[in-house]
């Protein structure tokens, strides 16, 4: 069975399902049994589903004139 600190390893190919289907029956079942890398699996789903729906909002005509007022020349 796999550690913490291989599950952290593996977390980001696990959710991208590129892991063998050896390495993810073993992240699985340190999922099943480890609380804290539960958390933490479930905390990536949610990070990907927030950033998957801020690129499709567009940005603010104000806040886009805001950021460019913000910019420095490049001398």
């Amino acid at each position: 069975m796999c550690n913490c600190d291989e599950c952290e390893q593996w977390m980001q190919p696990y959710m991208d399902r590129v892991l063998t289907d050896a390495e993810r029956a073993e992240a699985e079942a340190h999922l099943d049994d480890c609380a804290y890398c539960r958390k933490r699996y479930h905390f990536e789903v949610h990070l990907r589903q927030f950033v998957r729906q801020s690129v499709d909002e567009p940005i603010p005509a104000e806040l886009l004139h805001k950021l460019a007022g913000l910019r420095t020349p490049l001398e």
